[in-house]
């Protein structure tokens, strides 16, 4: 499903956003996103703040630090479907 969405999304978002969805329940640090995707670090941090505002990433800050996971909400519930 997830070859429908080439062209429409652009293809460092999807990256990221199947990353969230694959590991689910796995906490991430931007830096450990942009590594495993392949993303810029820049390009990550703009893609997560994006996908924060549209409630599919849910941002944790512990100290100094952000920690990001996927939301559990009706949004990315949608999104498992059509993507996996």
């Amino acid at each position: 499903m997830k070859d429908y969405f080439n062209g429409l999304i652009d293809k460092k978002t999807l990256a990221v956003i199947n990353l969230f969805l694959v590991k689910g329940e796995e906490m991430f640090h931007i830096n450990k996103v942009a590594e495993q995707t392949g993303v810029p670090l820049a390009t990550t941090f703009r893609i997560i703040n994006q996908l924060a505002e549209l409630e599919i990433i849910e941002k944790k800050t512990i100290g100094k630090f952000s920690i990001y996971t996927l939301a559990k909400n009706r949004k990315t519930g949608f999104l498992k479907r059509i993507i996996k």
